[in-house]
């Protein structure tokens, strides 16, 4: 769909934006959105002499082209942009959509619908996610998430199963690169909601499911960008969310191009509609009163960590 609603929604597609589909398309998305709120049309721009042609200034919007410091600026300001931090986040964003990611050599092993997120998460001001099933990705152990990897990518014949080894464990590669961003002094704040469920389900076995639920009361307890709290079966049906698993990223240029990322079991989409990003955002912050306290949710992880000690 088009016009800001659901941007992707595939089960394996490639995503032919590459990286630029990140920082560089969040501050394109912004760019356009300023230009339409001062009822601007692309040709009023091109006959501002700010860029050459209309095509062009779409491309930029699109995040298909690069954006220059000195175009962006020129832009920002002729929309309206004056506030000197606002620039500045501005052209840290534009500045990362030029750099070659980190992710650019594991594309084979990047399940197509989770490419766009990737490429985005480093340059969030702030990330919340909800996880009915699984541990978030981003707080995953290698061993809990090669465990995860073998029912996502199972194979279907000797050959078949040698090669998706080789594939899972870069897949677990890609996904213990990704958490870097929890620890960059310059990374997102991070906000986790894990249903209690997902702590009873002792994936890989109670001797992997230990770490992992270790990993999760270290994280809590020792890092101070790193938010973690448990929706206890006691909250009832008032804790559901209306998605199993929804990531909401906010961005430090401006809210309306913020987006929210809703995974299923083989594919995901991404929502950038205003209100729709905003109903689950409000959605996450209900769901984050009703869930335990820091110290009842370390109380629950550490009496899981009990149960599979036994």
């Amino acid at each position: 769909m088009s016009g800001g609603q659901i941007l992707r929604a595939v089960g394996g597609a490639e995503d032919s934006g590459g990286h630029l589909a990140g920082a560089g398309r969040v501050v394109g998305a912004y760019l356009r959105r300023l230009r339409k709120e001062r009822g601007l049309r692309l040709v009023d721009v091109v006959e501002a002499g700010l860029v050459g042609s209309a095509p062009t200034l779409s491309r930029l919007e699109n995040g298909e082209s690069p954006l220059k410091s000195e175009r962006l600026q020129a832009l920002a300001r002729f929309y309206g942009v004056t506030d000197p931090s606002e620039l500045e986040s501005l052209e840290r964003l534009a500045s990362r959509s030029q750099d070659v990611q980190w992710w650019e050599e594991f594309r084979d092993a990047i399940l197509g619908w989770l490419e766009r997120l990737i490429s985005v998460e480093a340059s969030a001001q702030e990330i919340r996610t909800y996880e009915v099933q699984y541990v978030p990705g981003l707080l995953q152990r290698p061993e809990y998430a090669k465990a995860l990897m073998r029912h996502a990518l199972p194979g279907t014949s000797v050959e078949d199963a040698e090669k998706q080894v080789a594939t899972r464990d870069r897949a677990v590669r890609v996904r213990q690169t990704r958490r870097n961003v929890l620890s960059d002094a310059g990374g997102p704040d991070y906000y986790a909601l894990v249903d209690e469920a997902v702590l009873a389900r002792p994936v890989g076995g109670a001797q992997v499911m230990r770490m992992q639920l270790r990993e999760l009361y270290s994280l809590e307890e020792n890092m101070d960008k790193v938010h973690i709290r448990v929706l206890p079966f006691s909250a009832g049906d008032e804790a559901m969310a209306p998605a199993p698993s929804i990531t909401y990223l906010s961005f430090p240029a401006h809210r309306e191009v913020d987006m929210v990322y809703l995974e299923v079991r083989n594919g995901g989409s991404y929502l950038t509609n205003p209100e729709d990003v905003d109903r689950y955002r409000l959605v996450l912050t209900s769901l984050w009163h009703k869930a335990a306290d820091r110290e009842e949710t370390l109380r629950l992880l550490d009496s899981y960590i009990r149960k599979l000690s036994d």
